[in-house]
């Protein structure tokens, strides 16, 4: 069962971008939530770049690919023998440029202060969760991996476990060569903020405004991190870019990384966007911290296992989350 409601955000309020203060929350409720008056562990899943939560929830049908309702790919995890029910919450994080990354920015909002301030206090004051950070974890694909390492390694205290899936890393291998592929398709003529339908000006866009945002430099409120029309690398402003890159942040939230329960790398070893070598990496930066993970390959592209990979995920997590009542 999924209950649908709308919350109101401080945190999302002053946007540069315009967008909306009130988003949708779905809360998956396991089967036997009304019939019981047990507390259960909680799922934070966050959806990736270009979706919402209400997409994620229900699909589009008219797509280039299918894919179920998420209750459908939700419902069977917990009916495996040994599989622990959860609540899982998916909050949303669309905004005007495609993602709001799970990271805080005055361009898009403060998305990471959207979910620990806004999201959580709601569904821990709303249903039976067990509202403590052992019980908590969190997931998602793509940006929503980026998001689920950005959120549990730098808030311990909050989430004990994440589920990292095809998430955005190594910018430099993966995501450098997104800029001048967007220069290129709109050659000759100069960056002038996103131009629809046109995906490499859009997630260009995007990433700027949640990376390097500057709300002096209207009307777009970014700084590029390349030169135009030169292509020069701006190595100041590509710098805020890799500190949210998870291979670079590592070094400094080891500490952090140390207090959690569990993380998950899950990536398909034929990603579109070579995702999977940023996994990598970044499994080899914690085995030398010595920080135990769990790092896993499939043998599929970006996005083309996704549901699948979630219920990995939820069934890793059902496992690593503290169910016991405190």
């Amino acid at each position: 069962m999924i209950i649908h409601t709308q919350i109101e955000s401080t945190r999302l309020a002053g946007n540069l971008l315009g967008d909306p203060t009130e988003r949708d929350l779905f809360v998956y409720l396991p089967p036997g939530y009304d019939e019981s008056e047990r507390r259960y562990p909680t799922a934070y899943l966050l959806h990736a770049y270009g979706e919402t939560a209400e997409l994620m929830v229900t699909p589009a049908t008219d797509g280039e690919r299918w894919r179920p309702p998420i209750e459908d790919v939700l419902d069977p995890v917990f009916g495996r023998v040994g599989v622990a029910p959860m609540i899982v919450v998916i909050p949303d994080g669309n905004s005007r440029y495609g993602c709001g990354q799970w990271v805080d920015s005055p361009v898009t909002g403060s998305f990471e202060q959207y979910v620990l301030h806004d999201v959580i206090p709601h569904v821990d004051g709303t249903y039976r969760t067990l509202p403590v950070a052992r019980s908590r974890g969190v997931f998602g694909f793509s940006s929503g991996g980026f998001g689920a390492w950005n959120l549990a390694s730098r808030n311990p205290d909050v989430f004990a476990a994440m589920g990292v899936l095809s998430a955005d890393s190594w910018l430099d291998m993966t995501h450098k060569v997104m800029l001048y592929k967007y220069l290129d398709s709109i050659w000759p003529e100069a960056p002038n903020g996103p131009v629809e339908g046109n995906f490499w000006s859009e997630i260009v866009y995007d990433y700027a405004a949640t990376y390097s945002p500057n709300p002096d430099n209207p009307p777009f409120y970014v700084d590029l991190p390349m030169a135009w029309p030169s292509g020069e690398l701006i190595q100041e402003v590509w710098d805020r870019w890799l500190s949210f890159d998870p291979v670079v942040n590592v070094h400094d939230r080891l500490d952090n990384l140390r207090k959690l329960s569990g993380i998950l790398l899950d990536a398909g070893w034929n990603d579109d966007y070579n995702l999977h070598w940023g996994h990598r990496l970044l499994s080899h930066h914690l085995t030398e911290a010595g920080i135990p993970h769990d790092h896993r390959e499939n043998p599929g592209n970006h996005g083309g296992r996704a549901n699948e990979r979630y219920q990995v995920a939820l069934e890793w997590l059902s496992q690593t989350l503290d169910g016991d009542v405190p």
